[in-house]
Protein backbone atom coordinates (compact mmCIF):
# COMPACT_ATOMS: atom_id res chain seq x y z
CA UNK A 1 0.00 0.00 0.00
CA UNK A 2 1.21 3.43 -0.88
CA UNK A 3 1.97 6.45 1.46
CA UNK A 4 -0.88 8.67 -0.18
CA UNK A 5 -3.18 6.28 0.47
CA UNK A 6 -2.12 5.40 4.15
CA UNK A 7 -2.73 9.15 4.50
CA UNK A 8 -6.12 9.16 3.30
CA UNK A 9 -7.28 6.52 5.36
CA UNK A 10 -6.23 8.11 8.52
CA UNK A 11 -7.77 11.35 7.08
CA UNK A 12 -10.47 9.60 6.70
CA UNK A 13 -10.80 8.09 10.29
CA UNK A 14 -10.84 11.51 11.79
CA UNK A 15 -12.74 13.09 9.61
CA UNK A 16 -15.49 10.50 10.68
CA UNK A 17 -14.82 11.22 14.10
CA UNK A 18 -15.64 14.92 13.88
CA UNK A 19 -19.16 14.60 12.90
CA UNK A 20 -19.77 18.36 13.24
CA UNK A 21 -18.15 18.68 9.56
CA UNK A 22 -20.53 16.88 7.76
CA UNK A 23 -24.75 18.17 7.40
CA UNK A 24 -26.68 16.23 5.42
CA UNK A 25 -28.48 18.08 2.97
CA UNK A 26 -30.30 15.37 1.25
CA UNK A 27 -30.95 11.73 0.69
CA UNK A 28 -32.62 9.04 0.00
CA UNK A 29 -32.84 5.51 1.41
CA UNK A 30 -34.85 2.25 1.03
CA UNK A 31 -36.36 1.32 4.72
CA UNK A 32 -37.20 -2.69 5.42
CA UNK A 33 -39.99 -2.66 7.40
CA UNK A 34 -42.16 -5.23 8.99
CA UNK A 35 -44.68 -5.91 6.28
CA UNK A 36 -43.16 -4.14 2.91
CA UNK A 37 -39.98 -1.67 1.51
CA UNK A 38 -40.26 2.15 1.80
CA UNK A 39 -38.62 4.87 0.02
CA UNK A 40 -37.68 7.43 2.61
CA UNK A 41 -36.14 10.68 1.67
CA UNK A 42 -34.97 14.25 3.37
CA UNK A 43 -34.48 16.93 1.36
CA UNK A 44 -33.96 20.55 2.57
CA UNK A 45 -34.82 19.60 6.56
CA UNK A 46 -38.25 17.97 5.30
CA UNK A 47 -38.83 14.36 5.55
CA UNK A 48 -41.12 12.01 3.29
CA UNK A 49 -41.98 8.42 3.25
CA UNK A 50 -44.24 6.55 0.79
CA UNK A 51 -46.00 4.33 3.61
CA UNK A 52 -49.47 4.93 4.43
CA UNK A 53 -48.95 6.34 7.83
CA UNK A 54 -46.76 8.99 6.55
CA UNK A 55 -49.13 10.17 4.00
CA UNK A 56 -52.09 10.96 7.08
CA UNK A 57 -49.51 11.91 9.64
CA UNK A 58 -46.39 13.35 8.05
CA UNK A 59 -44.44 11.09 10.59
CA UNK A 60 -43.85 7.59 10.65
CA UNK A 61 -41.69 5.06 12.34
CA UNK A 62 -38.93 5.32 9.32
CA UNK A 63 -38.86 8.36 9.40
CA UNK A 64 -38.29 8.49 12.68
CA UNK A 65 -36.35 5.59 12.93
CA UNK A 66 -33.55 7.52 10.41
CA UNK A 67 -33.74 10.82 12.83
CA UNK A 68 -32.34 8.88 15.56
CA UNK A 69 -29.61 7.08 13.49
CA UNK A 70 -29.02 10.32 11.73
CA UNK A 71 -29.73 13.07 14.64
CA UNK A 72 -25.54 14.43 14.92
CA UNK A 73 -25.49 14.91 11.18
CA UNK A 74 -29.10 15.96 10.75
CA UNK A 75 -29.06 18.46 13.24
CA UNK A 76 -26.67 20.66 11.44
CA UNK A 77 -28.90 21.30 8.23
CA UNK A 78 -31.04 23.25 10.72
CA UNK A 79 -28.66 25.45 12.05
CA UNK A 80 -27.10 26.36 8.71
CA UNK A 81 -30.71 27.25 7.44
CA UNK A 82 -31.03 29.69 10.46
CA UNK A 83 -27.51 31.00 9.80
CA UNK A 84 -28.08 31.66 5.97
CA UNK A 85 -31.36 33.45 7.08
CA UNK A 86 -29.98 35.73 9.39
CA UNK A 87 -27.35 36.88 6.71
Amino acid sequence: MNSSIIGKIDKARKYAEEKERVSINSFSATFQGNHNSYDVTFNAGAWDCECHFFATRAVCSHTMALQRMLDDVLAKVSEHSEAAEAK
